[in-house]
């Protein structure tokens, strides 16, 4: 039975990937469409490495929650809204909103086809991300034909860390694929033809909001600046096609930043204790003293004058934003990983130096000045929150890779533009 289950969840599999593949080369222009299969063999072969103890650990407990459903089938929905997983006589307690329990019973799912194979989960994850990529890449090239499409396959795909981190049997597969499939039906939405390509209207709002809760799910922290900085862009977007607001930069940022404290007041209000003041700044106060627990004798992250009070977290604020960026400096460890990420973050900082450049130069790229501010806001205190709260520079260097494609994105735009041909642009 559970071979049979097995065989025909992976051959639907095979086929939506097959149709879906055809779908996606034959709608992409020629200068995208020669990156699907190259940038999806990368991320396959990416995902089935071995991406940590995090990894081994939740593929230990999602088979054992397979083994607890086939057991007692009957009592699988309990099973899988509960909090408490049994291996023999080890027992795992979270907390409901635990992100590591969720992947676990995400995993506990995908054991029905993979029959407890890591490498089969790593691929089914890696997909997943891919999908979710690649369509935002898409997304982006169709509703802004003048911007270079480069600038998507790089950030979103090709990016070492990002195509490492978001790959396999990692939170940050489901995170950053759910993020971006989410951004490309908002994005179509407002600049678009209003609905999504695949899905009826009523449809494409049933998977916004299926995405959004699982985005929501893997990582609040992460989720709801992006939710805000979406909801701040399709208010500033709906209030200036009207005439509410000015079109000027500085409105559409005044605009977005009243937008976003509004969201972020409103989300307070009903969200409880997992979104007061309370408990988000001993969250990162407990974060970053694990963190400087768990990097005795390594590079890390300091700040001795840091108090868990709001005040202090807002002075360090800036400087966090900016380490979450750059380190670990090139030449701060021999140790092959922080060579690595150094180069990585030295070719990071020179891409960021003369994005800036460009645009002193009055050469930005040619994306609306919403959405260009929207994701720069998401990037700022997305990165203020991984640096404050994350010292362990490994563990940091997992974090952005969530935020360093849309940051990556945004600042190609600008090192690209001159280079598109006039007869491109519509």
């Amino acid at each position: 039975m559970k071979l049979v289950i097995a065989l025909l969840l992976n051959a639907l599999l095979l086929a939506g990937l097959v149709g879906w593949l055809r779908a996606e080369y034959r709608r992409a222009a020629p200068d995208l469409r020669r990156w699907l299969l190259p940038t999806l063999a990368l991320r396959l072969v990416a995902g089935v490495f071995p991406h940590g103890p995090d990894g081994r650990l939740m593929s230990f407990w999602g088979q054992a929650l397979t083994v607890q459903f086939w057991a007692r089938p009957s009592a699988a929905w309990a099973l899988w809204q509960g909090h408490e997983i049994h291996a023999g006589a080890q027992v795992l307690d979270s907390y409901q909103w635990s992100n590591t329990l969720f992947t676990i019973k995400i995993l506990g799912l995908l054991n029905l086809a993979s029959l407890g194979s890591e490498w089969l989960n790593s691929v089914y994850l890696s997909l997943f991300c891919f999908v979710g990529c690649w369509g935002l890449v898409r997304t982006l090239a169709r509703l802004f034909p003048t911007t270079p499409v480069e600038a998507g396959v790089v950030a979103f795909v090709l990016w070492p860390s990002v195509a490492w981190w978001a790959s396999g049997i990692t939170k940050e597969a489901l995170l950053l694929g759910s993020g971006a499939a989410l951004t490309a039906l908002v994005l179509n939405k407002l600049y678009g033809a209003g609905t999504s390509e695949h899905w009826p209207r009523l449809g494409s709002w049933l998977l916004l909001g299926f995405l959004a809760w699982l985005h929501l799910r893997m990582r609040y922290f992460f989720a709801l600046p992006l939710l805000g900085c979406l909801l701040a862009l399709a208010g500033t977007t709906l209030a200036t096609r009207r005439g509410w607001l000015p079109a000027g930069w500085r409105w559409q940022l005044l605009a977005l930043a009243g937008g976003l404290g509004l969201a972020g007041l409103l989300v307070v209000a009903v969200g409880g204790e997992p979104v007061s003041r309370s408990f988000v700044t001993s969250q990162l106060w407990q974060n970053y003293l694990h963190g400087l627990a768990t990097s005795v004798g390594r590079p890390h992250l300091a700040y001795p004058a840091l108090v868990p009070t709001l005040g202090s977290m807002a002075r360090h604020f800036p400087v966090a934003a900016f380490q979450a960026l750059a380190r670990p400096w090139l030449g701060e460890s021999a140790a092959p990983l922080y060579v690595v990420a150094g180069l990585e973050n030295l070719l990071l900082i020179s891409i960021l130096a003369a994005a800036a450049w460009n645009v002193l130069r009055g050469q930005p790229g040619r994306l609306p000045a919403g959405l260009v501010l929207a994701l720069l806001l998401y990037c700022l205190v997305l990165a203020g929150l991984i640096g404050l709260s994350t010292p362990n520079l490994g563990t940091l260097h997992r974090y952005r890779a969530i935020m360093l494609p849309w940051l990556l994105w945004l600042s190609l735009q600008g090192l690209n533009a001159q280079m598109r041909a006039p007869a491109k642009s519509k």
